[in-house]
């Protein structure tokens, strides 16, 4: 096959398959022009060009997350490469494994007029797992053999767990747009490092006899990209009756009868003088983000005795302030010491929880039979009829708030930028999911902020027919209605933010199919040819307008009547 002349360049290219790393999004430049042609050339990489390198890198982590694999990234020089960093720091965050590789000017050029030529090394320090640099000009063999272990140091730090972003940066010297027949050079897959999850004997017992004795017990899951090995585990433990399972939609962890799903909506219902009931003596906690601030408050102010974080997600975070033990082993050895344990408690606490969710759940019923025209009620609505066997992206903010607050679909899987919880990559993001797995429906929950903020996540030619976008559009930052704080601020208009931005017309732009509603009957009208593949092969956006209607009151009349 051609390649380009530069052959370290091409060597990349190889290495990267030969450790399955076989997707790259391209954004197009001049000095990552050897990159793009080895790439391209490959028969066995897929390449994408976005042209915007911030949606080019949502568009990845898109790729990635649906793929279960990385993907990589390639820009030109300058300030192409800071237009990546909301995604690297939401894939730091995440622990997605996003491989950057940034084209540079000569060593010789940094900072001496050269356009396009900014510092780039260690541009990503605090988001990135790595970096590495490439040497600038290698045309000895040990030179370019040093170049081949960079790479292959790069990608063993970026599949190893804890996965995670890796940044490879390239001085790449004129001429760059020569090729020649490539003469393939024989690579290995690296050997991946392990981290050691040997715990002692007397450390197990230990952490036993403190769970044998603890009368309330709670396990609350972040974020999860796949639930399937633990499900069973968390079953389980959950018969225990002094066990209370919290879980939020983005674990993709569901069990109706055994486990609580909208934690808010649960919360709603506990009185600060029966607070001390739900304390838990012990918390084990996993996986990532938790979105609701609710229970964080609430776990914050009643402290547990022991709080044990778990696994190798974000393993030093504290998120309830008050971290007794951290134990890097994967959830699913850790949970097997507990399984099966006679609880000697007599406790209900897990009962406890659970009645509060059912009663919560009967009250939600109640209130939605009589809800205005709201946001709220129109999340009620988009969220039962999300097609069977599909993938919901949520944006932040509101979104993915309103979102926790309905139980989850069971055949349906959930995912939301919430690592670093932006709204700068949503739609990007969920188009690369779409376009990995053609054969599902990807439905993108947004708010209009977040979708007019990253309208470019439309502007490539890979918009798949299969993705479905609801834009609620509430006229602004509806989120900041939410908030009390912002709520009373005289400068609450400046947070909100109304504008006159045109849906419809991003749409004509892009080639998506529109369509708009603005009471439930039409949203009821519209909803099943929305789902139904269009003809013209486009992807297709529903506007539902909220702009007039005060749904922050709504919302509050909500928890209120939860809590009464």
């Amino acid at each position: 096959m051609n390649s380009t002349a530069i052959k370290h360049i091409a060597n990349l290219a190889e290495i990267l398959v030969v450790n399955d790393i076989k997707q790259v999004v391209i954004s197009p430049g001049s000095r990552n022009a050897p990159l793009v042609i080895a790439f391209d050339n490959h028969p066995d990489i897929d390449t994408f060009v976005v042209h915007d390198e911030r949606s080019a890198a949502f568009f990845a982590l898109g790729l990635i997350e649906a793929n279960e694999k990385p993907a990589a990234i390639v820009c030109t020089s300058g300030s192409a490469t800071l237009n990546y960093a909301p995604a690297v720091a939401e894939a730091y965050y995440r622990q997605l494994p996003l491989l950057i590789l940034t084209a540079d000017r000569p060593n010789y050029l940094i900072d001496q007029g050269d356009g396009q030529c900014i510092q780039q090394d260690q541009i990503y320090t605090n988001f990135s797992k790595s970096f590495f640099k490439l040497p600038d000009l290698p045309k000895l063999d040990v030179d370019i053999q040093s170049s081949n272990q960079m790479v292959e140091e790069a990608i063993k730090k970026l599949k190893s767990s804890p996965q995670g972003p890796v940044h490879i940066n390239i001085p790449l010297h004129e001429p760059l747009y020569e090729t020649e027949v490539y003469q393939s050079s024989v690579f290995k897959q690296v050997e991946l490092e392990e981290l050691s999850e040997n715990l002692s004997e007397d450390k197990i017992h230990n952490l036993q006899r403190i769970w044998d004795l603890s009368a309330k017990k709670l396990i609350i899951v972040g974020q999860l990209t796949s639930a399937d090995m633990l499900k069973t585990l968390i079953d389980l433990l959950a018969e225990n009756s002094s066990v209370a399972v919290l879980v939020e939609n983005t674990s993709n962890l569901q069990n109706f009868h055994k486990l609580c799903h909208s934690i808010d909506r649960t919360l709603a219902l506990i009185s600060p003088e029966e607070a001390a009931k739900f304390a838990p003596d012990l918390i084990l906690s996993f996986g990532g983000a938790i979105i609701s601030k609710k229970i964080k408050a609430f776990f914050r102010t009643h402290q547990p005795q022991h709080n044990w974080r778990i696994g190798q997600y974000l393993i030093n975070e504290d998120t309830f302030l008050s971290k007794t033990e951290t134990i890097s082993i994967k959830p699913e050895k850790f949970l097997k010491l507990f399984i099966n344990r006679e609880d000697q408690t007599l406790s209900t606490y897990g009962s406890q929880w659970k009645s509060k969710d059912f009663v919560a759940q009967e009250k939600h019923n109640l209130y939605l039979e009589t809800c205005p025209y709201s946001d709220l009620l129109v999340f009620d609505y988009i969220l039962d009829t999300i097609p069977d066997n599909s993938i919901l992206q949520m944006a932040n903010s509101s979104v993915v708030r309103y979102c926790q607050l309905f139980n989850p679909i069971f055949t349906v899987k959930y995912y939301s930028n919430r690592g670093v919880s932006g709204i700068d990559g949503s739609t990007s993001t969920a188009v690369g999911m779409a376009v990995a797995v053609p054969d599902k429906l990807v439905t993108l929950i947004t708010g209009d902020i977040s979708f007019f903020y990253d309208s470019n996540g439309l502007w490539n030619n890979y918009l798949p027919s299969n993705l479905r976008i609801i834009l609620i559009n509430n006229g602004g930052g509806g989120i900041f209605n939410i908030l009390e704080g912002s709520r009373k601020s005289e400068q609450n208009d400046l947070f909100v933010a109304p504008h006159q931005a045109n849906a419809e017309a991003i749409c004509k732009a892009f080639n998506v199919n529109y369509t708009f509603t603005n009471s439930m009957a039409t949203i009821e009208t519209e909803i099943q040819d929305f789902y139904s593949y269009a003809l013209n092969n486009r992807p297709k956006l529903l506007e539902i307008d909220t702009i007039h209607i005060e749904s922050h009151k709504v919302l509050m009349s909500y928890f209120k009547f939860l809590g009464e």
